[in-house]
């Protein structure tokens, strides 16, 4: 029979060693001064950040700032964290590059649309502002190579010229699993799009075939992004993701477009998205869709904004000066001149207005990431 007195000292010892943070994260609410402690207790219980507490923040030193953003729970740290970059007492660069390690995903106030869930480090970079683009270059160094399993890693590869350094690190990012699910689905597409477009920065022959498949198993989930990298870097392989797209997809938009007040704007791509993606392909195949296109759009009298979107897709091929789609603009061409005589009609009903263009102070402004 065991002497559970024998294993009872080995057995405390690894749980209080299992519990403890690889960061030094130790601190508890205890460890803090009487009068904080129920404001801490309350944002522990509410566990969300930006909420609960505002006042209480103004009173906290910069040294207990400093062993929170070190505390057990991670609603604290990140609360912490946040403010330690609105004070000028502490040095902001420091505290993001020291904080990238922080995995912990905590919700976040959004105001009306709810909450968002994001890991710590990912807010820091969301929230923080660099005052050089070399300080920024330093920092997305070191996500790239050191952190590229964070959300920012992703989004960053929309904005970032490619360099050759970075290649295989964004090769890897696009073809490994993200975010499975319990039977094996890809759950984390919304990311992975990022790291193919910056992929297709890079215009290797070889990386096509990749973001061709990745696009057809995942159809439903492109966003603006994937529209936006097909219309930038066109290949003829594409012609099966726009085909696919345009049976399965195209026709169930909801008509929220991405930039509408509908909230998170990554996750949804909009008809025009579709339209002027297509329109830049220049093929054959192109213009075959867009004229099966053009002849279905104002059968789906149910979406509201079909109007806008079929002279969107007019306007593409009537601008598009490519002779591949010389037959079709003469096809249209009755269609795109009513719409232009109506904007002309507009635009002198309008000619006397002033814009308004206010004066907006950027001195201040600093680089986002």
């Amino acid at each position: 029979m065991l002497n559970l007195r024998r294993l009872y000292a080995p057995l405390l010892t690894i749980l209080l060693f299992s519990c403890k943070s690889n960061h030094g994260n130790h601190y508890l609410i205890q460890d803090f001064r009487k009068s904080l402690q129920p404001y801490l207790a309350l944002i522990v219980s509410k566990d969300i950040v930006g909420v609960y507490g505002y006042n209480m923040w103004k009173i906290v030193t910069d040294e207990e700032l400093i062993r929170l953003s070190k505390s057990e729970h991670p609603v604290l740290r990140a609360s912490a964290l946040r403010v330690m970059l609105d004070r000028k007492s502490f040095n902001h660069f420091d505290v993001v590059m020291n904080h990238l390690d922080d995995t912990a995903i905590v919700a976040y106030d959004v105001g009306e649309f709810g909450v968002s869930w994001r890991m710590i480090s990912d807010d820091l970079l969301k929230k923080y502002r660099w005052e050089s683009s070399q300080s920024l270059n330093k920092t997305i160094e070191l996500v790239l190579t050191k952190y590229n399993y964070l959300r920012s890693a992703y989004t960053i590869l929309l904005e970032i010229a490619p360099q050759e350094k970075y290649y295989s690190l964004i090769k890897e990012m696009a073809t490994r699993p993200r975010r499975l699910s319990y039977d094996g689905y890809e759950m984390g597409f919304d990311d992975i799009e990022y790291a193919l477009y910056g992929l297709a920065k890079f215009r290797k022959k070889e990386d096509v075939k990749i973001i061709k498949e990745k696009f057809l198993k995942n159809y439903y989930r492109m966003s603006f992004v994937s529209f936006r990298l097909m219309k930038e870097f066109p290949d003829t392989a594409y012609t099966d993701v726009f085909k696919k797209y345009h049976r399965l997809r195209f026709y169930r938009f909801s008509g929220d477009d991405k930039d509408g007040f509908t909230g998170n704007d990554d996750n949804r791509a909009s008809s025009t998205d579709f339209i002027t993606a297509l329109a830049a392909q220049n093929s054959p195949s192109s213009a075959e869709l867009f004229d099966t296109l053009l002849n279905r759009i104002p059968k789906f009298t149910c979406n509201l904004n079909i109007g806008w979107v079929e002279d969107h897709a007019l306007m593409e091929i009537w601008n598009t000066k490519d002779p591949v789609y010389e037959k079709l603009r003469n096809k249209i061409s009755f269609r795109a001149r009513k719409y232009l005589k109506f904007q002309e009609k507009f635009r002198d009903a309008f000619k006397d207005i002033q814009p308004y263009n206010p004066s907006i102070d950027t001195t201040g402004e600093h680089i986002r990431w």
